[in-house]
């Protein structure tokens, strides 16, 4: 592989930790009143992606001898710091502390209408087994006034007093 070097498996095991550590997150938990973050896989990622980056166009830029080390070390340094700043900084933000809506709780879950649903008035729908109403139905309303025909696919906005607000998952596709 002509142009291959030591830095692009360095960038890439970067870019791969990176994805790690979006998809896991930094750990963050309370003890004795303080906040602690656990950045040392974030640390490590920003450390690898920038120094293999530099790394890599150096080589390719035809660079060698001590010049690209420690240019590749100043980077690597740089991705560190940053990633600790951003952290520190996320960190800083304060969490939360409302309390979950439970109407809500169902939002975005596909739904089968089993008894036609009205413009203004209430039908029924079923939603996957193993969730509330999946087995006798439940009642339900179009969110935007629309008549939804029985068996239409439809997506769950919100359950309110036992009615689900619901509306047909081809309005809901063409959003996305």
């Amino acid at each position: 592989m002509r142009g291959f070097s030591l830095f692009n498996l360095v960038f890439l095991g970067g870019l791969l930790l990176s994805v790690r550590v979006m998809v896991a997150g930094v750990e963050r938990g309370v003890a004795s009143g303080q906040t602690i973050v656990r950045a040392r896989w974030a640390m490590l990622a920003g450390g690898l992606t920038l120094a293999g980056f530099v790394g890599s166009v150096l080589m390719r830029g035809g660079a060698a001898g001590m010049m690209t080390w420690t240019l590749v070390s100043v980077a690597a340094v740089a991705g560190i710091w940053s990633a600790v700043f951003l952290v520190r900084r996320a960190a800083a933000m304060p969490v939360s502390d409302h309390e979950f809506d439970p109407r809500f709780e169902l939002q975005g879950v596909p739904a089968t209408v089993i008894a036609s649903i009205p413009a203004t008035g209430e039908g029924l729908v079923r939603l996957p087994a193993g969730l509330a109403g999946s087995a006798a139905g439940i009642r339900a309303r179009s969110l935007d006034s629309t008549p939804i025909a029985s068996g239409v696919e439809v997506g769950v906005e919100r359950i309110e007093d036992g009615v689900a607000f619901v509306e047909a998952w081809s309005a809901i596709e063409a959003r996305l």
